[in-house]
Formats: structure tokens, sequence, C-alpha cells
């Protein structure tokens, strides 16, 4: 069985190239859970000690997170030092979502990148795409770079699963 590896993708230069980015990452990411039982998606073990419903939320919570940070950075203000730690706030969202159902968390995952691809198409082209700012690092991180992030455990997972 081949192991995966984390795409390398081009930087994308223009908002149509993000669009199609961005759908092919989702599309890769979503990939991994399409058609598996709902047992599998609440087994602990997909991506470290998370199950793929924690995938979900946790993608949803940086989403929403994204959605509260961006229109701060636009108007120039700085955020609150450790508000936004990447540790804490995974541990803390986390806790939070633990008992958070699977169709509220699929339900969740859909809005969240619903809200932010359509507050996205409200930030000028350079500033959504320049990976030298804090916007674009946050665009980044909220969207395909993010679903590469988990990518390779979920596939890997899945796989696993598929051999049982």
């Amino acid at each position: 069985m081949a192991v995966s590896k984390k795409p390398r993708r081009s930087k994308p230069t223009t908002r149509a190239e993000f669009a199609a980015l961005e759908h092919l990452a989702w599309g890769e990411l979503a990939r991994t859970w399409q058609a598996l039982p709902d047992e599998a998606l609440a087994q602990p073990g997909a991506c470290g000690p998370w199950s793929i419903k924690d995938v979900m939320n946790h993608v949803a919570a940086w989403q929403e997170a994204t959605l509260h940070v961006l229109p701060e950075l636009l108007q120039g203000h700085k955020l609150p030092a450790g508000q936004y730690n990447i540790a804490q706030f995974n541990q803390r969202n986390f806790a939070a979502d633990k008992d958070r159902t699977l169709v509220a968390s699929r339900r969740r995952l859909n809005r969240s990148r619903r809200q932010l691809l359509a507050f996205l198409t409200t930030l000028p082209e350079s500033q959504m795409l320049d990976l030298k700012s804090r916007v674009g690092t946050w665009v980044k991180y909220a969207t395909y770079g993010h679903y590469d992030e988990h990518l390779v455990g979920l596939q890997e997972f899945r796989n696993r699963l598929s051999t049982r």
C-alpha cells in the first residue's frame, strides 16, 4: 500500500485559481469520509486521537474563527495575544465539540465553509492571496492549506479501515 503524501500545491495567483484549488482540496478531504459508516466517522484515531467527526468540528471551528478574525485584521486591528494559540484553541474547541452529534458536525462544517467562501468573495483579490500578510495567511489556513494538513492522516485512516 502506497503511503500518502501531503499535496504540493501551486500558490493561487487569481481568485479563480484560489476557487479551483479550494474546491479541489475540499473534494479530496471530503472523499476521505465519503461512504464510510457513521461508526467509522466517530472512531478515534483518524488524525492522532481525533475521529473524523472531530476533524470536521476542528476545521469548522477554524473557519468560524477566521470569519471573526478577518474583519478585525482588515480594519487594522491586532489580535489579542494568545487568543488564537493553536494548541489552546484546538484543545478548547475539542472539549466544547466532543458531544456534538455527527449530523450537527457535518451541518456545521458545510455551513462554516459556505459562509467563509461567501465572505472571501468580498475581499480584494490582492489581500486574499497575499501569503505574506496575516489576511492571506488566515485565508490559506482556513481553506485548502488546512484541508491539506489533515488529508494524509484521513486517507491513511480510511485505508486502515478498508484493510480490516
